[in-house]
């Protein structure tokens, strides 16, 4: 028997949820005496939920570290 294809297994038996945390891109440019370096990030870092199965992304509220 072929195995079922993911999304119908998270129809049949629900999603399985693991988090995750995408990083933004840090820009690196040269300060006014143009001697050191500074970052700075594009975005804040985005908290979301993906299913292994099936691929589907959740917002996910990250609490307190």
């Amino acid at each position: 028997m072929p195995p079922l294809p993911k999304p119908v297994f998270c129809k049949l038996l629900g999603h399985t949820w693991q988090c995750h945390v995408e990083d933004p891109k840090i820009v690196w440019t040269a300060s006014k005496n143009m001697c050191e370096l500074e970052q700075t990030a594009t975005e804040e870092p985005r908290f979301f939920q993906r299913c292994v199965r099936c691929g589907e992304e959740r917002p996910w509220e990250a609490k307190g570290a």
